[in-house]
């Protein structure tokens, strides 16, 4: 062997070139290989710890101007409001090419009369009384006309005074009908600020017209109903026992109801949600719902810190969830959004009468979940609202088909689906193909990916980056090895002749030629292995790798947690040890055997035509 090193030496400039480059050209390969590996570990990290969901919204066709009275203003107002010639049905997203994880849902929510507990404080009823009052003498009520309130039917009081004055005006209708003195009336009011000049009273009771069921059957059709849109009726004996009488006692009944109402929504994934997916919602304390619980469909929820703190509920407890509507039109967020209750929708079927149960069960409390927003409102969600509750969908084993109280088309909150990450594009091609152009002209799809894209695209630079660093170090071994192979080999044949001659044997020969290169190379591939590791180490590479997503927010990321500083993903940071052998290995187990097979070349020579020159 130092013979052979020996003879290496003889040829210094050859033999510091094949070291210098050998040892760059393994660097490259250790940095390209622990850069690529990295990169991908990364990669699939962002994978499992992203998701891409998509929303769906269903554009109106036309929007219409609504006009009403005010009656301080003496003028009409308009409002605009959006028409839809047709609702689109979530089935029509059901498309070859689609490739779903999640298909599209169009998610309803259910009402829920939660007696005995903490919901809203003070509900509706300081607002929106239903109340008997007799005219302190006839007049129109086109302006705030003083009455004596006879009773509450809602909200019902122990105490009703006779004596309690307020002021009514029928403040929505242009040409109001009068009232008269000495009779006595009921009407649903609300009461608000009196604007109107001259007035007697900083608050007036307007009337508000008959509400009119929205009650809509299984296909979505809003049902028929004979009330008549009247402000006030007129309270006679027997009055109660009437059509109409019971039309004002069952308002109150619902109204009543409604104090005590949370909305619940049934899930098949939370993935699915908005607010979950993007994390301004997340479930601090206990579990979210498994796989089986979903499959299954067990009896158990997840509730708002905010809803269990107010009514002394703790992670094991349940609660008995009697459902009496569903709403297959908006989201949670627009009615109880910041807690109010605030309805768009009547709580009267279109027989006139209120809502009876469709279906009770005690629900076990396995998680609470926190709302990233003020005092734990979700401020920034789309269909999260304050007391809601989250159950598996499958947990509702009644048909709701009775109590739909509102239906309408797809919109963002309530309609979405999950794709494969990076497919977007892929999706929008399929949906293209496959959708007919008159409804994906009334169709709004929009994809949030946490960043996936953008955090994706800067881990595919730096792959691409160690392919080529990668490349150019294997391009450079293989091209290092072969032409100094040659020289201290394949121009070494009289070399070899002579060492036979001098009666060296045919494994000596190989020794001869190949121990000084293989130590050679083995010396160079560690210390060029040395220099990988350090390379990778280095605020260069590091600084490039922080800088493809230093732009990117991740203060709510799927992986962030509610903390206020920006984490990345969690990776396996350990270098590949296997790199640092196996690289090395495969170069010198190269260099032996091309060595081998070119030594064994010169040796199948006669010695005697190698020193004649005949053998060249």
């Amino acid at each position: 062997m130092l013979k052979s090193l020996k003879q290496l030496l003889r040829t210094p400039v050859k033999a510091v070139l094949f070291f210098l480059l050998m040892t760059a050209a393994t660097a490259l390969l250790v940095l390209g290989a622990n850069l690529w590996a990295q990169t991908q570990a990364q990669m699939d990290a962002v994978e499992k710890q992203f998701t891409t969901l998509g929303t769906v919204e269903q554009k109106p066709n036309r929007t219409q101007m609504r006009t009403g009275w005010d009656a301080a203003d003496g003028a009409y107002y308009s409002e605009a409001e959006p028409v839809y010639d047709s609702v689109i049905s979530a089935d029509v997203l059901d498309f070859d090419g689609a490739n779903y994880l999640k298909a599209p849902e169009k998610r309803p929510y259910y009402l829920a009369d939660l007696q005995g507990l903490a919901v809203r404080n003070g509900g509706t009823a300081l607002f929106y009384p239903v109340v008997e009052f007799t005219p302190a003498e006839t007049a129109v009520p086109d302006h705030p006309i003083k009455v004596y309130v006879q009773r509450f039917l809602y909200p019902e009081a122990e105490n009703q005074n006779n004596e309690y004055e307020i002021y009514v005006c029928d403040h929505w209708t242009e040409n109001p009908a009068p009232l008269e003195a000495g009779k006595t009336y009921v009407a649903y009011t609300n009461v608000i600020v009196n604007h109107h000049e001259n007035a007697k009273s900083s608050i007036e009771y307007a009337l508000i017209a008959a509400e009119r069921s929205t009650q809509c059957d299984a296909g979505g059709n809003l049902l028929e109903s004979d009330m008549q849109t009247r402000t006030f009726d007129e309270v006679t004996a027997g009055f109660y026992e009437t059509e109409r009488g019971q039309y004002w006692l069952e308002l109150s009944k619902a109204l009543s109801m409604w104090d005590t109402t949370a909305p619940v929504l049934p899930v098949t994934d939370t993935a699915l949600l908005p607010s979950f997916h993007d994390r301004t919602v997340y479930v601090r304390e206990g579990r979210t719902f498994s796989a089986e619980d979903l499959e299954n469909g067990a009896a158990v929820c997840l509730v708002s810190e905010e809803f269990a703190r107010k009514n002394g509920l703790s992670i094991g407890d349940k609660v008995e969830l009697p459902l009496y509507g569903v709403n297959e039109k908006d989201s949670p967020h627009r009615t109880f959004g910041d807690g109010s209750g605030l309805r768009t929708f009547s709580l009267l079927n279109a027989q006139n009468r209120a809502y009876t149960s469709f279906w009770t069960a005690k629900y076990e409390i396995i998680g609470t979940y926190y709302s990233v927003g003020t005092y734990g409102k979700p401020a920034g969600s789309i269909e999260m609202a304050l007391n809601l509750f989250l159950i598996p969908a499958n947990s509702v084993k009644a048909d709701f088909a009775g109590n739909i109280v509102d239906s309408g088309p797809m919109q963002r909150a309530t309609t979405s689906f999950q794709i494969p990450n990076g497919t977007i594009d892929d999706y929008m091609a399929a949906y293209n193909r496959n959708v007919p152009a008159e409804v994906r002209e009334n169709l709004e799809i929009t994809f949030d990916d946490n960043g996936y894209s953008q955090i994706i695209g800067g881990l595919l630079n730096m792959r691409y980056v160690a392919i080529i660093l990668f490349a150019a170090g294997l391009l450079s071994a293989l091209a290092i090895l072969v032409l100094l192979l040659y020289f201290f080999i394949v121009k070494q044949k009289k070399r070899t002749a002579i060492e036979r001659s001098l009666g060296m044997s045919k494994a000596q020969c190989r020794v001869s030629l190949m121990a000084g290169i293989l130590v050679l190379a083995l010396v160079a591939s560690v210390i060029g292995v040395g220099i990988g590791a350090v390379l990778l180490q280095s605020d260069v590479l590091t600084g490039t790798a922080q800088s493809e997503t230093e732009e990117i927010d991740t203060t709510f990321s799927i992986w962030a947690k509610g903390q206020t500083e920006v984490t990345e993903p969690e990776t396996d940071a350990t270098v590949p040890v296997a790199v640092y052998v196996f690289i090395p290995v495969c170069l010198l187990v190269f260099i032996f055997l091309l060595s081998l097979v070119l030594v064994n070349r010169n040796l199948k020579t006669e010695p005697i035509l190698l020193l004649s020159g005949k053998g060249e």
